[in-house]
């Protein structure tokens, strides 16, 4: 291994803006763990972006990240290729239309979005420790300020479900979760970042009323590129000190201020609790 060589891991790697981090990072001559879901995408982005960089060097791991196993096999397999981290970005997210609940007894978009970035940094953590500069980067949305605060009294929504309730509850947690990351942990930098609403098959999987506000964006035009959502993880990957105090949000290469519940101290230690209570991880 080129020990001067960058190391970055992805999670959601095999579209979207996933994919377009991967494909930038690659091309810019890191080498890239790439993470996915679905064999067939993984397999076309992998003759992508050999296609496109073939000087670099991209593996890639199948896990469903919605599954707590799956997530710790992940993590180990990320450690059996790597043992160094320089920057992990934790960019899988799904929206889902109906509740489903995981193998584990979990919501699975809380599962996914909430308690996967929580577990795989945590078991994760003595890659990163061996950078000299790690960075953790969490993939949010603007979409938390669309609500007040977590449904801390239905967390797994058992009562009167919502896709796109638990959508955005489970962007709100990510900033809360990159927050506490930097407080308890300053020996690496914590960031989170609004890409942007991303014109990628995300949505295939939400309900009506999410489809139907993303229909009426493309009519407007207000959608981005996967590649454009991508802009802002690959700059602040690239430069440690862009993120610099850690804790930050971004969006559009800029650091903006979260909603009021995404910056209450009380609420991100509540949720890290809760998340150590769910996966037995504790870091």
């Amino acid at each position: 291994m080129n020990s001067e060589q960058r190391i970055a891991v992805v999670t959601g790697a095999s579209s979207g803006v996933g994919y377009e981090t991967a494909l930038s990072l690659a091309r810019a001559g890191w080498r890239v763990v790439a993470l996915g879901r679905n064999e067939a995408r993984m397999a076309r982005s992998a003759a992508a972006i050999a296609e496109a960089a073939p000087e670099a060097t991209v593996d890639w791991i199948r896990a469903d990240l919605s599954v707590i196993a799956e997530m710790r096999e992940a993590a180990r397999a990320i450690a059996a290729k790597t043992d160094r981290i320089d920057v992990l970005i934790n960019n899988a997210g799904q929206i889902l239309g109906e509740r489903f609940e995981t193998p584990d007894g979990l919501e699975q978009t809380f599962a996914g979005n909430v308690l996967a970035p929580f577990l795989m940094t945590g078991e994760l953590l003595p890659q990163l420790h061996a950078s000299a500069r790690p960075h953790v980067i969490t993939t949010a949305s603007i979409g938390h300020s669309y609500i007040d605060d977590m449904v801390w009294d239905d967390l797994q929504l058992e009562n009167g479900f919502s896709g796109g309730r638990a959508y955005l509850q489970s962007k709100l947690a990510n900033i809360l979760f990159a927050r506490e990351l930097a407080a308890r942990h300053p020996e690496l930098v914590s960031s989170s970042i609004h890409p942007g609403n991303v014109d990628s098959n995300f949505v295939d999987t939400a309900d009506q009323h999410t489809k139907a506000y993303f229909e009426e964006a493309t009519k407007k035009g207000e959608l981005v590129t996967p590649a454009q959502g991508a802009d802002t993880l690959v700059w602040l990957a690239q430069d440690i000190a862009r993120a610099l105090p850690s804790g930050g949000y971004f969006s559009e290469r800029e650091r903006i201020d979260p909603s009021p519940a995404a910056c209450n101290a009380a609420s991100a230690e509540r949720l890290w609790t809760i998340c150590e209570d769910l996966t037995g991880t504790r870091y």
